[in-house]
């Protein structure tokens, strides 16, 4: 049970994501429902909604005017085939671009490439489309992208976080980040607004030089993990489990690579109010070209994090995995 926010004595439905006491994990459509329609567009939520698939992850960046648009990649070469920043282009512009019918996916966990294959283009819309057309029949987990090379502009904090408030969705939404900075920036412009810091699980590579020369830490991760750079996962797993940036942001929730979620991590993350969701499990691909975690592609992965008592599961394949874990659909 994971006593997220104060009693709500409104009458109002708790946002879906922070709930306490869930019977099972929200199920989260990671980019909507990237088997059927391309990543971050109306099509793949629209989808999401007649599936019954209670909520979806999105991610948003910036133009150059200023428009909070749905979007992962900002080099829009893999997407669109053009070779353009989304952050150099103003709002008409992207409008104007189509997302691939062959769209590449990254890699699968044996290092093979991915391409997906849709009926039709698509297009990339805008952050206040999706909210006004699914949310009120969606939850929503608004991710924030990290900005390269503009990494110290945080507008897109304030930009996303007062299209949520005027799409009346404050309630059904959770704004999250690998950058501290950006969900700062949302919190101060809307200080209801939910928000959630996230872990990858190679943050601390950067370190691995100095941290392999350690004794490996004693710390319980999800798997007998194999792959280098143990003692980085590892001390990230201790820092998660003590809260670690939440100590420092207005946090509600965390979202955490599963690879990092231990025995104890829930418990202690609930225990200090706090929700825990998890990502990306049954992945299509890696659009990153990072090395994908094998279980992270069975449902037994899946079983092991909602036994734990997880609070919602980000994954490629939402059928799949609200149909292993049950559920009643939209909240």
């Amino acid at each position: 049970m994971a006593p997220n926010a104060a009693p709500d004595v409104s009458g109002a439905e708790p946002n879906p994501f922070l709930a306490p006491g869930k019977a099972r994990p929200l199920v989260v459509g990671h980019r909507g429902v990237p088997l059927l329609h391309q990543e971050n567009t109306l099509a793949g939520f629209r989808r999401a909604v007649e599936l019954g698939i209670p909520a979806v992850e999105l991610d948003v960046r910036l133009t150059a005017d200023r428009r909070a648009v749905c979007v992962h990649d900002d080099d829009l070469a893999r997407l669109t085939g053009a070779r353009a920043r989304v952050a150099a282009l103003t709002w008409d512009q992207v409008a104007r671009l189509e997302l691939r019918r062959e769209l590449p996916m990254g890699v699968r966990g044996d290092g093979g490439p991915v391409i997906a294959r849709y009926e039709r283009t698509e297009r990339i819309p805008l952050l206040a489309e999706v909210l006004a057309e699914v949310g009120g029949r969606l939850a929503i987990n608004v991710e924030l992208k990290l900005t390269s090379p503009r990494w110290w502009d945080t507008a897109i904090g304030a930009v996303a976080a007062e299209e949520i408030a005027r799409a009346g969705a404050v309630d059904r939404v959770i704004v999250t980040s690998f950058d501290p900075r950006k969900l700062r920036a949302a919190a101060l412009a809307r200080p209801g607004l939910a928000v959630g810091f996230a872990y990858d699980d190679s943050m601390l590579d950067f370190a691995a030089p100095l941290l392999d020369r350690l004794p490996l830490l004693a710390t319980e991760l999800s798997t007998l993990d194999r792959r280098p750079h143990a003692n980085g996962r590892r001390l990230l797993g201790r820092l998660v489990d003590r809260g670690g940036l939440g100590r420092l942001l207005p946090v509600r929730a965390v979202g955490i690579e599963h690879t990092l979620i231990g025995p104890r991590t829930i418990a202690q993350l609930h225990a200090r109010g706090v929700a825990v969701g998890t990502y990306t499990l049954l992945p299509v691909g890696s659009t990153t070209g990072k090395r994908i975690d094998p279980c992270g592609e069975t449902l037994e992965e899946v079983d092991r994090l909602a036994a734990l008592g997880i609070d919602w599961i980000e994954t490629d394949d939402p059928e799949q995995v609200l149909a292993r874990i049950g559920g009643a659909g939209r909240p």
